[in-house]
């Protein structure tokens, strides 16, 4: 009989901490473009954050049947326009869009993300969006500027900030990543750097290319990690997505520990 006292009790505790009565994070994922498996890595990035995370992930596209748009025309996406992230409580970027060239409607995309003061996520591609306009007003969310990459190659991570909390949470020294396409980045001199990159294979060079900041008043985690998709499948990139989400929401604390409800 006391055993299965003990049993129950320890049933409840579990339950307790999965079943919190919290909202699931509502995530907005923005994806499409050109130069990438987008078609894979929607739906894999999706899962990856549901799997660990109380979030739901809704995946809007750059281009659709009724709204096409080229992956270097000089047309902002519909997704893109008006009050897009209202009811949200982060966009996760994933895309990649080059053909853009107006700054001002540039700086409404991101005033919309501050006006609904959401999180930020942004991986690869979506840092070479809009990358070469007048007056780069892309840079503003972003916290860098890139306009260029290296050769295909494995990529040695190192990370240099175990302090953030994502990283804290994450709990590696580094990894490396089978394959790659390290961009060139230059960060602003509000944005941490957390870790580096470097090329494996053909010439040697070394990027920032995982970093936060909070330049918007919003939060924002980026890596331009993630030109394959075997990238993104790893464990380390994998994690480091969950618990990028958790601290973009506000659920993620100094200590790498998540809000009582939002860690499966």
């Amino acid at each position: 009989m006391r055993l299965v006292s003990q049993l129950a009790l320890a049933t409840c505790i579990v339950t307790s901490s999965f079943a919190a009565d919290v909202e699931p994070i509502q995530v907005l994922m923005i994806t499409g473009g050109g130069w990438h498996d987008y078609e894979t890595q929607a739906p894999l990035l999706k899962t990856t954050i549901e799997s660990q995370v109380n979030a739901e992930v809704t995946i809007k596209w750059t281009s659709t049947e009724e709204h096409k748009v080229g992956q270097t025309e000089n047309k902002l996406p519909e997704v893109f326009k008006g009050d897009f992230c209202k009811g949200y409580d982060v966009v996760f970027h994933n895309h990649c869009h080059v053909g853009f060239q107006d700054d001002n409607a540039i700086d409404a995309v991101i005033d919309s993300h501050i006006k609904n003061k959401v999180g930020v996520i942004m991986t690869h591609g979506s840092f070479h969006t809009w990358m070469r306009t007048s007056r780069e007003a892309w840079d503003r969310i972003c916290g860098l500027n890139s306009t260029s990459h290296g050769q295909h190659a494995a990529i040695r991570v190192e990370v240099v900030n175990n302090e953030h909390p994502v990283m804290k949470a994450l709990g590696v020294k580094g990894w490396t990543t089978k394959e790659g396409e390290l961009y060139r980045t230059t960060l602003k001199e509000t944005t941490t750097a957390l870790a580096k990159g470097t090329t494996l294979k053909g010439k040697e060079h070394t990027q920032d290319c995982i970093f936060s900041h909070t330049n918007t008043g919003i939060r924002m985690f980026g890596t331009t990690l993630g030109h394959h998709t075997s990238t993104m499948q790893q464990a380390e990139y994998h994690d480091m997505i969950g618990f990028a989400v958790l601290w973009a929401a506000g659920k993620l604390d100094e200590d790498g520990k998540a809000s009582a409800g939002y860690r499966k």
